[in-house]
């Protein structure tokens, strides 16, 4: 009897791309997730799971905020050297070179 039946077709529902998950989400989400627990203390542990991922978030966040912060820093350190070498080095091309070394 089964083999009668025509197969199933694909469906046309079109879903959206997953957005990443972002602290500011996260918290959006608690926030829902706090109005239900307010009425219902089943929807606790969905509450808690919730601040534990925004915390994570914001640790991530943070470390990788401060991880950029420190590469950046980093690189303009050696533009800094690099672009100071240029200018005092007989290497230098001719309209930087200082004028004692010609």
């Amino acid at each position: 009897m089964l083999l009668d039946m025509a197969p199933s077709r694909p469906s046309t529902i079109r879903t959206e791309p997953a957005r990443p998950v972002d602290a500011a989400r996260i918290e959006a989400a608690l926030i829902k997730v706090a109005a239900l627990v307010a009425d219902d203390p089943a929807f606790a542990p969905v509450f808690e799971r919730l601040e534990q991922e925004l915390a994570a978030a914001v640790k991530e966040q943070t470390t990788l905020s401060e991880a950029q912060r420190r590469a950046r820093a980093l690189l303009a350190q050696k533009a800094m050297r690099a672009t100071s070498s240029a200018t005092c080095s007989s290497d230098a091309p001719l309209p930087y070179r200082s004028r004692s070394s010609r």
